[in-house]
C-alpha cells in the first residue's frame, strides 16, 4: 500500500512538472513582459573550429511594433525590423532586406520584450534551476538550436544559444533605465 502511494505521489509530481509552462517559469524567476526596452549588449560567440570566441557589442531596443540591434564592435551593423520587413545595414550604410530572419529576428524580439506567450511559438521549456530558464526549440528553429537558456531575475540578463552545430553564443544584456 506505502509503495503504491509513494508511485502516485511520484506521477502526480512528473505530471506537474510536465504541465509548467514558459509562462510559470517567467513567473517563478518573476520577468514581466515588457513593452519597451532598450540597453547594451555584449556577445561571444564561440564556433567550434576557432580557439577564441568572436566578441561583438551594442546597443538594442524593441517594442511591440519594432526592434533594431545595433552592432557597434567590432564591425558597425544594424539589423532593424518594422511593420515594412527586416533589414541589414552594413558598415557602409549599405541597406537591404534579409528575407532568411523572418524567425530569427521575432524571435530576439520576444526574449527581449520577456513576452513568455510568444515564445511559446519558437521554444518549449525544459527546465527551470538557477535564476535560469532551459528551453529548446521547436519546428522550424529545432534544425538549428539545440538549446536555448535564459538567464536573470526580474529582467532577462544573459541568453546562450547553443546550436546543433556545435557553436555556442552567449549575450549579456544590460538595460537602460526606464523613462
Amino acid at each position: 500500500m506505502r509503495s503504491a502511494l509513494l508511485v502516485c505521489i511520484a506521477f502526480a509530481a512528473f505530471f506537474a512538472n510536465a504541465n509548467t509552462t514558459i509562462v510559470d517559469a517567467f513567473s517563478e524567476l518573476k520577468l514581466v513582459n515588457q513593452s519597451k526596452v532598450s540597453g547594451q549588449f555584449e556577445q561571444h560567440k564561440k564556433i567550434k573550429v576557432l580557439k577564441n570566441s568572436i566578441v561583438s557589442a551594442g546597443s538594442f531596443s524593441a517594442d511591440q511594433s519594432g526592434f533594431v540591434w545595433q552592432q557597434k564592435t567590432p564591425i558597425a551593423s544594424t539589423i532593424r525590423m518594422d511593420e515594412h520587413g527586416i533589414y541589414s545595414k552594413d558598415h557602409r550604410g549599405n541597406e537591404s532586406q534579409m528575407t532568411n530572419a523572418d524567425l530569427y529576428i521575432p524571435l530576439l524580439q520576444a526574449l527581449l520584450l520577456q513576452d513568455p506567450v510568444k515564445l511559446s511559438d519558437y521554444l518549449q521549456l525544459q527546465s527551470v534551476a538557477d535564476s535560469c530558464i532551459n528551453l529548446s526549440a521547436n519546428e522550424p528553429l529545432d534544425q538549428v538550436f539545440s538549446a536555448v537558456k535564459l538567464c536573470g531575475t526580474g529582467t532577462i540578463s544573459r541568453i546562450v544559444l547553443s546550436e546543433k552545430a556545435g557553436h555556442t553564443t552567449e549575450i549579456n544584456l544590460t538595460y537602460a533605465a526606464a523613462n
